[in-house]
């Protein structure tokens, strides 16, 4: 299965961005534009994103590491910048971890890693086979997939909690990008629910394992008011990669990089334009 690379501009060093389950890297056009003011951003087009590509073949995110490993191998690259938000950050941290060398550097964005009483009932319900059953996959499966416009769409999104503090930029790209016309008229979610459910459903048992092989200078930036990486968490990335610098962005919610794209970009490109010299 080979998957296409999206070019969002700029020049200079290559950098790749893993974007958070249900959102088209479209969603994310203000923070590229920003990065591409000093290196050339990429995005690989993930499986969500491929039509008639079957959910149920992905078994865990390493498998998401290793689909940006092998598109990037396959050109040639090396020493690239890899940035990641959710799960996106979560698989870049396991691509460089398999696979030295691969990345200069990485920006892991409020990655989704869990500890503690998370953790061991992630493994019980793993152990059970019941992941399918849990709330965040059912919820995904639940979610509306389909609206007569792109403006109803747009008012029932700006109600809900999820989008309240988000960029006015972001979520209009998000409604432009994140929806597609229909043959009935009508417009249906571009990344399909089944798609996102089944991220959530196949997080991996021990993420640790996954990732404590990253040997890249790494940055873990956590929103402050997140739900997804909790300070236990982040704590333990600074336990099991002693090399990562861990920071927090003050008052901002897990999707801190579609509320607060200007900030997060400062703060990735602080970190690039820092990094000792290659070797």
């Amino acid at each position: 299965m080979a998957l296409e690379l999206d070019d969002w501009g700029g020049t200079g060093p290559l950098l790749h961005f893993a974007c958070a389950n249900g959102f088209p890297p479209e969603t994310y056009r203000k923070l590229f534009a920003r990065l591409a003011t000093r290196y050339h951003v990429v995005s690989l087009r993930t499986r969500p994103l491929i039509p008639d590509e079957d959910p149920k073949r992905l078994t865990t995110w390493r498998e998401l590491g290793d689909d940006l490993a092998r598109e990037l191998k396959v050109r040639g690259r090396s020493g690239v910048l890899g940035v990641g938000h959710s799960v996106g950050g979560a698989s870049t941290l396991m691509a460089s971890a398999a696979n030295p060398g691969l990345f200069r550097a990485v920006v892991a964005l409020d990655p989704v890693l869990i500890t503690g009483p998370r953790a061991w009932a992630v493994r019980l319900m793993k152990l059970l086979g019941r992941m399918d059953r849990a709330a965040i996959v059912q919820g995904a499966l639940r979610r509306r997939d389909r609206w007569p416009s792109r403006q109803e769409a747009a008012d029932a999104y700006r109600e809900r909690k999820l989008f309240r503090d988000w960029d006015a930029d972001c979520f209009n790209d998000y409604i432009t990008h994140g929806l597609v016309p229909t043959p009935e008229g009508d417009f249906k979610l571009r990344i399909p629910r089944e798609w996102e459910a089944r991220i959530f459903e196949t997080f991996p048992a021990d993420p640790w394992k996954l990732i404590r092989a990253n040997a890249a200078p790494t940055l873990v930036l956590r929103g402050e008011k997140s739900d997804a990486l909790l300070p236990a968490a982040l704590a333990r990335v600074e336990r099991e990669l002693p090399l990562a610098k861990c920071d927090v962005l003050p008052l901002a919610a897990h999707l801190f990089p579609l509320e607060q794209p200007r900030e997060t970009a400062e703060r990735i490109l602080a970190f690039l334009e820092n990094l000792p010299p290659e070797k």
